[in-house]
């Protein structure tokens, strides 16, 4: 199969990454985190580079990309630990919007890509733990026709900004069942909505939402009641998918911010990077960079594929990038000494993305488990996971 960029592929990334690296130097993010990372001329010089709308139809403001579009996005916006919300807004809620095919979801997608509303998916709960179909908070139908909402989301990055919450209640059935999930369009100031917005340690922020009695109308239903699940399930996928490609940037920065650390740091009169042990380390470093790299293009092939396929691409590379990415960044650390936990020096925090990335939709662990249930639902048979581990 042939991996290699087209060429408006590779011109799109070429910009990305020129426009990157001038705009978001390490030295210039601390005015930005302190104001929620977020500045609204930015975000609007985003939209006008059309990545809010870059894996959307056109037909809905749309740039007609698609998943690798997207995993190319995010792989540069890893490179430099952009802090900016775009995966949250441009990724999970857009496609959460447009898989609903719900006509005022279809109508927002617009307004998002040009930047002008800024609507965040309020999905996780604390105990979800990855799985989609975990929803807790309930909404209870009025007697004016229209919902009562209450429950907590934890965790919902980007939710400090935004000025409407798309929420996933559950309207039937019980905690844990993929029917009876819908979802509700729920304004930032809305009556009863608490919003306690904090700082994750790789400086992005987000927000935990408590809902009380929050009442919407029935026109805020967005899609069938009930039937939200399918599209969450789509915007969990390209929400895997783009948080994959991030850590791919992120490993691959981190590796070579160390390569060229250990070319002028010298001990003993010698640069580090004569040593053999230093480079057979660097050498493991950079085999687990291609390895994950291999995985993220097989998500990629699959993408498209069936939705048990999909899931098993996406489980798989999200197990192997976790636990290489964990590695990779971690040896960064460890071969730049002690200043490489410094909160004044870069490489600590690139570990810091990683680590929050290896948390997005269900940690190494839980992905490692799904694949052993697709495994049994197969019929293929799976020793047991501790046993596994163990070995």
């Amino acid at each position: 199969m042939d991996f290699s960029l087209s060429q408006e592929q590779q011109i799109f990334q070429d910009s990305a990454r020129r426009m990157l690296e001038t705009e978001c130097r390490f030295e210039t993010r601390g005015p930005l985190i302190a104001k929620g990372s977020f500045d609204g001329d930015r975000w609007r010089a985003i939209a006008e580079m059309g990545w809010l709308g870059m894996a959307l139809p056109e037909e809905h403001g749309g740039f007609g990309g698609g998943a690798i579009e997207t995993a190319l996005l995010m792989e540069e916006i890893g490179r430099v630990l952009m802090v900016e919300p775009v995966w949250a807004i441009a990724v999970l809620t857009a496609h959460a919007l447009l898989a609903s095919g719900d006509e005022r979801a279809l109508a927002l997608l617009p307004r998002l890509v040009a930047g002008e509303v800024l609507p965040v998916l309020a999905h996780n709960e604390a105990d979800a733990g990855g799985v989609t179909e975990h929803v807790a908070t309930v909404a209870t139908p009025t007697a004016q026709g229209g919902w009562r909402i209450s429950g907590e989301k934890t965790l919902v990055v980007g939710g400090n900004i935004a000025d409407r919450f798309l929420v996933s209640a559950r309207t039937s059935g019980r905690t844990g069942d993929r029917e009876g999930i819908s979802l509700f369009l729920v304004a930032a100031d809305a009556a009863g909505l608490r919003r306690q917005n904090v700082r994750l340690i790789d400086n992005r922020w987000a927000a935990h939402l408590l809902l009380e009695n929050v009442q919407v109308d029935k026109a805020d239903v967005i899609g069938r009641v009930g039937g939200a699940i399918d599209a969450l399930d789509e915007a969990h996928a390209y929400g895997l998918l783009a948080a994959c490609a991030e850590a791919i940037g992120v490993m691959d920065r981190a590796l070579w911010i160390t390569r060229d650390y250990l070319k002028v740091r010298k001990q003993f009169g010698t640069t580090l990077s004569s040593f053999q042990a230093l480079q057979h380390r660097m050498s493991e470093m950079l085999i687990e960079l291609e390895l994950s790299r291999s995985m993220l293009h097989r998500a990629l092939s699959l993408f498209h594929a069936g939705p048990e396929i999909r899931r098993q691409a996406l489980a798989a590379a999200k197990v192997h990038i976790g636990r290489s990415g964990k590695f990779v960044c971690g040896q960064a650390i460890q071969l730049h000494g002690g200043i490489g936990v410094t909160e004044e020096y870069v490489i600590g925090h690139y570990f810091k993305r990683m680590t929050t990335i290896e948390h997005e939709l269900g940690h190494s662990h839980f992905h490692l488990q799904r694949l052993a249930e697709l495994e049994q639902r197969r019929g293929t048979p799976v020793a047991p996971l501790a046993a596994r581990n163990a070995a």
